[in-house]
């Protein structure tokens, strides 16, 4: 299989972050990888309006949101939010419901063809709720960053 490469660094991938709701958060992540240069500002209103159209929260054992496009994007990048406090996203299979998520997952992929690939992968990580219980505790960058290159292997290039 060939490496997909989603680029982090210890920057896009935040603890103990706080926002109001699921726009606020995305900003937030979107907003680090805009300052690295990995997007275009286009991704932004691209992932916020794909996230009304198609909701990406899921109701895993710890609920989670995985926000996530290729418009705007310069280099594929994976970025995360450990939240202080969950904030809400409408279900991915049912707009009506919606999870409180503790962790977001926010990546961008210059090639859509990789798209499924990069959520077959973290599925695996999602359906491990010890896994995922261990990433809503974290409050260390440097270990979340340590925990995600484990988790995701090769598809994770860091600095």
């Amino acid at each position: 299989m060939e490496t997909i490469g989603l680029y982090t660094n210890q920057t896009l991938l935040l603890t103990g972050a706080e926002a109001k709701n699921e726009e606020e958060i995305i900003r937030l992540l979107a907003g680090k990888a805009l300052e690295q240069g990995l997007i275009e500002p286009e991704f932004i209103t691209a992932v916020l309006a794909r996230e009304k159209e198609y909701p990406t929260g899921l109701p895993t054992a710890v609920p989670i949101a995985i926000p996530h496009i290729h418009d705007g994007c310069l280099k594929s990048f994976f970025s995360m939010a450990v939240l202080k406090e969950p904030v809400s996203f409408k279900c991915m299979g049912d707009p009506d419901e919606t999870v409180d998520a503790p962790l977001v997952f926010l990546f961008g992929i210059t090639d859509p063809s990789y798209q499924t690939a990069v959520l077959k992968k973290f599925s695996t990580i999602f359906q491990d709720e010890e896994v995922l219980q261990r990433l809503k505790d974290m409050t260390d960058p440097e270990e979340l960053m340590h925990q995600m290159k484990e988790l995701l292997d090769t598809y994770l290039v860091t600095e």
